[in-house]
């Protein structure tokens, strides 16, 4: 049976407060300084931050860049679910080839509303649809997307079973998930556990490797591969890479 705070189902205060986190982020531009630096720091390539509206890199939000090494010849719908302020989102539509989509989905509306606002989608080569949901509970068709991405938007879904079989089920047979995410190596700190703040700052939703390659296979994905392992405060960023069957 699911917790209950104030009268209220556990995981969606969980998610309130991801949301008023993310809404003050965006009101008080309150973001981690150095966007850009942090992003090449990240694997970001030059000429992608060369590109990138400066209010976009200074809202980047991620552990890494999960669309490197991808190839975006045969994509032609791509989602990028838990997208913050679409940065992501703008990098594939930027390399897909013209007259394909990306659908750039986050639960925080102030944060797409700041997508749209800079006018990020102007000159890309594919079109981006901004929509305002929850990545455990997508308003997509079954089998639309070639690619799902997504950056450090998995370690803050309140039911990680749902968000990876959402993604799944959103994929066409011989579709790709393509994230960059974070993993905990051993147990955090009480201090940290003990944190309120825990849960909406990353920290809180961060499972082990073992137990988020298992997650990722309950909901059918295979082919899992996770690499490219960097320190990341008190975590780890990773790497995923996973297919949905043909």
């Amino acid at each position: 049976m699911a917790a209950i705070v104030s009268g209220r189902d556990w995981s969606d205060e969980i998610k309130d407060r991801i949301r008023r986190r993310y809404e003050r982020l965006v009101e008080e531009r309150d973001f981690l300084p150095e966007g850009a630096r942090r992003m090449r720091d990240s694997g970001y390539p030059r000429a992608v931050l060369e590109r990138l509206p400066d209010e976009l890199a200074a809202a980047y939000c991620g552990c890494g860049f999960p669309a490197a090494a991808l190839d975006l010849r045969d994509v032609r719908v791509a989602v990028d679910v838990g997208c913050g302020a679409g940065i992501d989102a703008w990098c594939l539509a930027s390399e897909m080839r013209a007259g394909s989509a990306v659908v750039a989905l986050d639960m925080t509306q102030a944060m797409i509303r700041m997508f749209v606002r800079s006018r990020a989608t102007r000159g890309l080569r594919a079109s981006v649809w901004p929509v305002a949901a929850d990545l455990e509970r997508l308003p997509l068709a079954s089998a639309i997307a070639d690619l799902v991405v997504a950056n450090a938007s998995f370690n803050l879904a309140v039911d990680k079973h749902s968000a990876f079989k959402e993604a799944f089920r959103i994929l066409k047979p011989g579709g790709r998930l393509a994230a960059r995410d974070l993993i905990r190596e051993g147990e955090l700190p009480g201090e940290v556990l003990e944190d309120p703040l825990a849960d909406v700052t990353s920290l809180g939703g961060a499972v082990p490797e073992e137990a988020l390659r298992q997650e990722i296979s309950r909901a059918g994905f295979v082919r899992i591969r996770i690499s490219d392992h960097r320190p990341f405060s008190r975590l780890t960023s990773v790497h995923i890479d996973a297919a949905k069957p043909g």
